[in-house]
């Protein structure tokens, strides 16, 4: 959220002439990038008796990746025959019955065409394979937002150092994929995500600080394909004689890249003119510290006391605590809320980014976790406020997705409410209800006595079967707290 700069903050000294954060800075963003070889992305083990991707068999890398992402083609996995078989003679001898091995001789279609994609495979792990792949990309994606199935396709082949024998194998062009199941086939298709590809940047890393060997960006534009690719790496590995390039190598598996946007958009050179490195909060975090800040709403403050109705932009339900919570936020304040589950988190959150946007501020709501995001979300478009949401994850992300709510969002029209009549009424009710509790609670006569505590004496009194008073009692009014009489009425003599 945009907010204002706490004026105890000194001012800072342009990026140019702080050396310290911009190291401090860019240690940290190199914390978010794991280059170790137990990262996928820098050694996907393909040899292994049981690996996790699925190994494609292709011949020409340009072939497939004009059908899936140029043509936008649905492609079919076909299992192994002979790995299918080996298969069956396996299940035919655990299980004898009649029935299972009439099932099981009897050979299942074999996809064939252009659009199948060959793998090694037996039918049955081919599916098992397929289906663990498709339920485990979707509980991500439902819980985290993010999608980590990808299309590997080339790798390459590189050693830790001069010395070493153990081959690396690492992915150059990842393609963001999905799997969509077939119900009349009962299989999967493979379809490519509009979302955008991006250069291996561990492995990027890892070779740099390793090699001091810089890899290229994958090419911008519609218009290049994997091979073009693995020209420009084949030059910038030419000083390494037993490194090599598998062109025709293709892998489908999870592959992470989880914290790269954060990585990139921490980058100096993302800002305008690095502005963030002249960004209080940055400097506070990684250098100053925070001064402190006396509280704007000290204990007890009393809501009604500090302000009208017409001051609070409540989209839904707020109690006191929220609401000094809300105005904290909109008066640039920055704090943390806790709070266990089911305490109101999700509509103070609603309710801040409703007063932000009746401000004229632009808000970016993060979370961890996609229910979080979706629950504020569905509360800012029960109340008409879904037009000034720009959903920015998963399969919202794409181009063509945030260009449709862009266009949404700019031919929506809708005029201002006049809310003056329902202002009025509140704040009558308002005064009305606290011109009750403060009679509830003003002392009666000399006593100190108030409604609030007869009223609870003869709760209790009625709770202990006793009748209520009715003999009248002169002057009871003038009585004072300290009053023998009084003490005796309450038994406390």
């Amino acid at each position: 959220m945009n907010t204002n700069v706490n004026p105890n903050f000194a001012r800072t000294p342009s990026p140019a002439q702080d050396p310290v954060l911009t190291k401090l800075l860019d240690e940290t963003r190199k914390t978010l990038i794991e280059t170790g070889t137990r990262n996928r992305l820098v050694h996907t083990n393909r040899s292994a008796k049981r690996p996790a991707t699925l190994t494609i068999l292709e011949e020409d890398a340009n072939e497939l990746f004009d059908r899936l992402v140029n043509k936008g083609k649905k492609l079919r996995f076909r299992p192994d025959p002979a790995a299918t078989d080996r298969e069956r003679a396996r299940s035919s001898k655990e299980d004898d019955s009649e029935a299972v091995t009439s099932v099981l001789s009897i050979p299942a279609a074999i996809p064939s065409g252009p659009d199948v994609l060959q793998t090694k495979l037996g039918e049955t792990a081919l599916q098992k394979r397929l289906l663990r792949f498709a339920r485990e990309s979707k509980a991500l994606e439902d819980e985290q937002g993010i999608n980590i199935l990808y299309l590997a396709v080339g790798f390459l082949r590189w050693y830790e150092d001069e010395k070493s024998d153990v081959l690396r194998e690492a992915p150059l062009v990842l393609i963001p994929v999905s799997l969509e199941r077939d119900p009349r086939r009962s299989t999967f298709d493979l379809r490519a995500r509009e979302d955008d590809m991006v250069t291996n940047l561990p492995l990027s890393e890892r070779l740099r600080d390793q090699d001091g060997i810089s890899l290229p960006d994958l090419p911008e534009g519609d218009d290049w394909l994997p091979n073009d690719y693995f020209d420009l790496i084949a030059e910038a590995i030419a000083g390494q004689p037993r490194w090599s390039i598998d062109r025709s190598g293709v892998e489908l598996g999870f592959f992470s890249f989880a914290k790269l946007l954060m990585y990139h958009d921490l980058a100096p050179s993302a800002w305008t003119e690095n502005a963030i490195l002249a960004h209080p909060l940055l400097r506070g975090l990684m250098v100053d510290g925070f001064a402190g800040e006396t509280d704007l709403f000290p204990e007890p403050t009393r809501i009604d006391d500090q302000f009208s109705p017409a001051d609070l932009i409540h989209v839904v339900d707020a109690d006191g605590s929220q609401a000094l919570v809300i105005e904290t936020v909109r008066r640039g304040r920055n704090l943390v809320v806790q709070g266990p589950p089911g305490t109101g988190k999700s509509q103070t959150i609603t309710n801040i980014i409703a007063s932000a946007a009746h401000d004229g501020k632009r808000v970016l709501f993060i979370a961890e976790k996609m229910v979080a995001l979706e629950v504020v979300y569905e509360r800012l478009k029960k109340v008409g406020l879904g037009n000034l949401c720009l959903e920015l994850h998963s399969r919202a992300a794409n181009k063509r997705a945030v260009a449709l709510e862009l266009g949404a969002t700019l031919s929506a029209n809708c005029p201002p409410p006049d809310i003056s009549n329902a202002t009025r009424q509140l704040t009558e009710a308002r005064d009305q209800l606290n011109r009750d509790c403060a009679a509830l609670h003003a002392p009666i006569g000399k006593t100190g006595a108030t409604a609030y505590r007869a009223i609870g004496d003869l709760v209790r009194a009625k709770g202990k079967g006793l009748p209520p008073p009715s003999t009248p009692i002169p002057d009871i009014t003038k009585w004072t707290p300290n009053d023998s009489r009084f003490l005796q009425l309450y038994g406390c003599t």
